[in-house]
C-alpha cells in the first residue's frame, strides 16, 4: 500500500510543472471583424479573442433600412444573423451589398428544363438601383431594396426576375413562361 502511495505522489509531482503549461489549455483564435460604413451589429470592428469550438453569435443589419449587408466569413457568403464555430483565426467582413458590376448569370426553364447562361453588367449612381446591361445586348432595370433582387428586361418581351441578394438566385417570368435563375458575381 505504502509503495502505491509513493508511485502515486510520484507521478502527481511529475505532471504538477505541466499543469501551468499553456499547452495544456484550449487553443485561442482571433475573430477579425470589419464594420463597412452604412453597418451597425455584433461583434463590433476588432479584433476579439476566442477559446477554440466556441460559438459566436454575430447579428449586423444597414443603417438605411432599405439597404441588405453581406456578411463574408473566410471569404464565403453567410447570412447577416447567425453563429459561427471558432476553430481557427477568422475574418469576418458585413459590408453592404452592392450588385454593381458584371454577373454570370444561368437561367433554367421550368417548361423543358433548358438552359441558357449569359453575362449581365448591373451599372447605376446608387447601391439600391439603376440599369443593365446583358452580353446579348438587351438593357433593363434593376433594383436591390430591402434584401430582395429583382432585374426586368424593358428591349427583351417582358421578362422579369426576381430573387434575393444574400444568393442572387430566384425565379423569372415572360408571361406563362417560368424557370429559375442564379448569378455568381465574375472575379469572385
Amino acid at each position: 500500500m505504502k509503495r502505491n502511495a509513493v508511485y502515486l505522489l510520484s507521478v502527481c509531482l511529475l505532471l504538477l510543472p505541466l499543469a501551468g503549461c499553456k499547452s495544456l489549455s484550449h487553443p485561442e483564435y482571433e475573430l477579425m471583424v470589419t464594420l463597412a460604413p452604412g453597418v451597425t451589429g455584433t461583434p463590433a470592428s476588432g479584433v476579439h479573442t476566442y477559446i477554440d469550438l466556441e460559438e459566436v453569435a454575430y447579428k449586423y443589419t444597414p443603417v438605411n433600412s432599405q439597404h441588405t449587408v453581406e456578411v463574408m466569413i473566410d471569404d464565403e457568403h453567410e447570412d447577416a444573423e447567425s453563429t459561427l464555430i471558432i476553430y481557427h483565426d477568422t475574418v469576418l467582413v458585413a459590408r453592404l451589398f452592392d450588385a454593381r458590376g458584371s454577373w454570370k448569370v444561368t437561367a433554367i426553364d421550368d417548361a423543358n428544363s433548358n438552359s441558357v447562361e449569359f453575362t449581365i453588367t448591373f451599372s447605376g449612381s446608387d447601391i439600391l438601383g439603376g440599369t443593365f446591361s446583358d452580353s446579348r445586348g438587351y438593357h433593363g432595370t434593376w433594383d436591390g431594396i430591402d434584401g430582395t433582387f429583382n432585374f426586368r428586361y424593358s428591349d427583351f418581351e417582358a421578362f422579369a426576375y426576381t430573387g434575393t441578394c444574400h444568393d442572387m438566385s430566384g425565379t423569372y417570368a415572360n408571361g406563362s413562361a417560368t424557370g429559375t435563375w442564379s448569378a455568381t458575381k465574375v472575379g469572385e
